[in-house]
């Protein structure tokens, strides 16, 4: 045997340890015929952990979920085809959000497409749901186009990474030279930039903050904004990606924006003479379909240059990281003399009371039955631990959670961004599990969510996972059901079911379960479930009469910012 042919490696063996290489501890997966060759070589050694969903969907959402609470990377397999569209739905989400993830897909080989093999399709099916879609080639080329794509994935604006491999590369050894990969990035100068936003800032008299994504994303985010924060005094809102970024128990907070941006928020922005954007890209939901106004003058930094201008037109355009970008400005406004403004801890305080007293006010604080969602999500709160990390499926619970629950670090609140697909909350909380075992886990779903991922029950209860699932629990689609007839109050449940048992389901699943209808009742519950080994479910009967979060903000503002 001659020396060459002795080093030759499978691919799978060339793709592992380019994975262990680069920092993958975790693979997501669901096998099949195609994925068995990196499925051999995972079970062979021990640098990687080999985690099976219950459904190709959950198996990207359980590796978002991993990175949200670890800034980890994950891979995932699955078959091509049904396995790979299964998988669309999370690989989307965390394109959208700029999660790294490794998605291995081990396609028909080269030369049997276009005879019908079993699970083709088309490579650029998924062009749009990635971040970067490649097929490896040639033997010759594998490592290089790995590298490539790894690289891709993890540089900023990072996102997830499909690459295409024809099993018979992954299961043969191939000749695959060593390759040194560089992805190229612009960097952009923004010092001239940021010397404008200085001056801009240094004149305001009402600035406020809006924290996005960016600022998740960006490694020193949340330390920048809180030191600018504080040297303009100014108050701090935060987008859906951006709710965690700036602690909640700051009083500069002010609230998470949306159609359910709290009333007296909205006039901050309405007012603000200067908004300063820090890595949002002001998507649909984030601003109501962008009725919210954005101050006199709006300021936005953005590491992607594609977002600037594509919503709201920017006076001062910055392409910068958002946390470098805010110590910058926070270091050159600190030696200035700053205009006198309004204050940001009262103004925020005066927002975030008069809310919590119409909440109050409007019974939906109240003890039950029945239960309104913002009294459960107030509830949980004062219960768990500061440093639990919080997981949110879709639906008007999680719409309600982004102005009561609060949030004090970005890790330990993990909700997706606009793409806002159902069945996320469970998933990503077995993730966060995963990447934090020292950590209480919870995840916020409603049943409707639950119904899209209630299989991954099963999954955490086979890998013994400590996880609490919170159900809110109102047998219907409630925010849908109420918008399809607004002015009929009386027809308000045109997609409300029979709810299933969800005990006896958590149970069969192997998960231990109560049911509840109380909030003095869900406290003690909560508490079990913290304390119980293994993955708990506590079912709250929720009032399917509620409004929705968006509905409530109809209220009138007391809040006048210029007095402040």
């Amino acid at each position: 045997m001659s020396e060459e042919t002795a080093t030759r490696k499978r691919g799978s063996e060339y793709l592992y340890e380019t994975l262990v290489d680069v920092g993958v501890k975790l693979l997501v997966g669901i096998p099949g015929t195609q994925t068995l060759p990196l499925d051999r070589t995972v079970a062979e050694r021990n640098d990687i952990e080999y985690v099976m969903a219950r459904h190709e969907t959950a198996v990207p959402h359980v590796a978002w979920g991993y990175h949200e609470a670890s800034h980890q990377v994950a891979a995932t397999i699955t078959v091509p085809g049904p396995g790979d569209t299964n998988a669309a739905h999370g690989l989307k989400n965390a394109l959208d959000d700029n999660v790294p993830i490794l998605h291995i897909s081990p396609i028909p080989n080269h030369d049997e497409f276009g005879r019908h093999p079993i699970h083709e399709l088309e490579h650029e099916t998924f062009d749009h749901v990635v971040k970067a879609n490649i097929t490896v080639e040639s033997p010759i080329q594998f490592q290089e186009q790995i590298k490539w794509g790894i690289k891709t994935a993890l540089a900023p604006p990072t996102g997830p990474v499909r690459i295409g491999i024809p099993r018979g590369m992954l299961a043969q050894p191939i000749d695959s030279p060593a390759a040194n990969v560089s992805v190229e990035r612009i960097n952009y100068v923004a010092d001239d930039a940021l010397a404008r936003v200085v001056d801009c800032l240094a004149d305001a008299k009402r600035p406020l903050l809006y924290v996005g994504g960016g600022a998740r994303r960006s490694p020193d985010g949340p330390d920048g904004v809180a030191e600018l924060a504080s040297v303009l005094d100014a108050p701090v809102a935060a987008s859906y990606k951006g709710k965690g970024v700036f602690s909640e128990d700051d009083d500069r907070f002010l609230g998470v924006t949306g159609g359910d941006l709290p009333a007296g928020a909205r006039t901050v922005f309405e007012t603000a003479d200067v908004v300063l954007a820090l890595g949002t890209n002001f998507d649909g939901p984030n601003t109501a379909n962008w009725s919210i106004p954005m101050g006199e003058t709006l300021v936005h930094v953005n590491l992607d240059p594609a977002e600037i201008g594509a919503a709201y037109d920017a006076d001062i355009a910055v392409v910068a990281d958002v946390g470098e970008a805010c110590k910058q400005l926070a270091e050159n406004l600190d030696s200035r003399d700053v205009a006198a403004g309004w204050d940001g801890s009262e103004l925020a305080t005066a927002v975030r009371t008069e809310y919590g007293e119409c909440l109050r006010a409007a019974g939906l604080l109240d003890e039950g039955p029945p239960v309104a969602s913002p009294g459960l999500l107030r509830a949980v709160r004062e219960v768990i631990p500061r440093e639990t990390v919080v997981t949110t499926d879709i639906g008007g619970h999680r719409i309600w959670s982004k102005n009561v629950f609060e949030a004090y670090a970005r890790e330990e609140l993990i909700t997706a961004g606009s793409w806002a697909g159902m069945g996320v909350g469970l998933p990503s909380a077995i993730g966060a599990k995963l990447a934090r075992p020292d950590r209480p886990v919870l995840t916020l779903t409603g049943d409707g969510s639950l119904m899209m991922c209630a299989q991954e029950l099963h999954t955490a209860a086979e890998y013994g996972l400590d996880l609490v699932v919170i159900l809110f629990n109102d047998a219907d689609y409630g925010v849908i059901s109420k918008a399809m007839h607004p002015e009929d109050e009386g027809n308000r449940h045109q997609f409300k079911w029979t709810s299933p048992d969800w005990t006896a389901v958590a149970e069969g699943y192997g998960c231990r379960a109560r049911k509840v209808r109380t909030l003095s009742d869900l406290r003690e519950a909560t508490e079990w479930a913290l304390e119980t080994d293994g993955p708990t479910l506590v079912d709250v009967n929720v009032d399917p009469n509620e409004p929705t979060a968006v509905d409530f903000t109809s209220y009138e503002t007391e809040v006048d910012p210029r007095s402040f």
